[in-house]
């Protein structure tokens, strides 16, 4: 039996040390939801108000599952040929199921392809992520723009939010690091991890209480 590898081991470790309190923690809220809904006599408003915190429980459950999904094959699935211009186009019309009150996204798509190299699935979830990363900071106006120059195809995500220190700005981006009582602390790390594997860049511009600016930039891939 071979010896075990002591690198995998220690990133299993640290991984794990992080993940587990955040869904015992999600874990644990769906549980005293589901435990009180079982109380006889609980009033019909107090039952929808606690059917309602359960569904948002399991579905930051299965938000957390996804993103740690998606960042933990970054590094074995392939960077293919994609249109970045439909991954946009798809999670701007995406937004409108997220479980968040967004009051209005004006989105800029120009009309041609725009193709980079990338995993499809993690650019698809790093565009999806920029969004909700605004909405989640109470953002009432989202503007999104798509454009290319000097060979780097760059979207870009400005918010109105809360914003974020510059405590928080300088660790936003580590996996399971989040302010918030919710979220999965991995949607930024998805982004950093996605732009540094197809050799592109992520950049921020934040100032607290005054909202945030994300540009994901990657090189264009001008032919298959």
């Amino acid at each position: 039996m071979s010896e075990p590898d002591t690198d995998v081991l220690s990133d299993f470790s640290a991984a794990a040390g992080k993940f587990v309190p955040r869904a015992r923690k999600l874990l644990s809220s769906a549980m005293i939801s589901a435990a009180m809904l079982q109380s006889p006599g609980l009033a019909p408003q107090a039952s929808a108000a606690m059917q309602r915190r359960l569904t948002e429980r399991l579905r930051d459950i299965e938000s957390l599952l996804s993103d740690l999904s998606v960042l933990s094959s970054l590094k074995s699935d392939p960077a293919d040929r994609v249109s970045f211009t439909e991954i946009v186009r798809s999670a701007v019309r995406g937004a409108d199921a997220l479980p968040l009150h967004i009051a209005d996204i004006k989105a800029e798509i120009p009309e041609d392809e725009i193709f980079v190299r990338s995993p499809r699935t993690a650019l698809s979830a790093s565009v999806m992520s920029l969004i909700r990363n605004a909405a989640e900071a109470h953002a009432t106006e989202i503007r999104l723009s798509l454009s290319s120059s000097d060979g780097m195809a760059s979207v870009v995500v400005a918010d109105n939010g809360d914003g974020m220190s510059d405590a928080v700005s300088r660790r936003c981006t580590e996996p399971f690091f989040t302010t918030k009582d919710t979220g999965t602390g991995l949607g930024l790390a998805i982004v950093s991890g996605t732009a540094k594997l197809s050799r592109g860049t992520l950049r921020l511009e934040s100032r607290e209480g005054a909202g945030s600016v994300f540009m994901l930039s990657l090189p264009l891939a001008h032919s298959m």
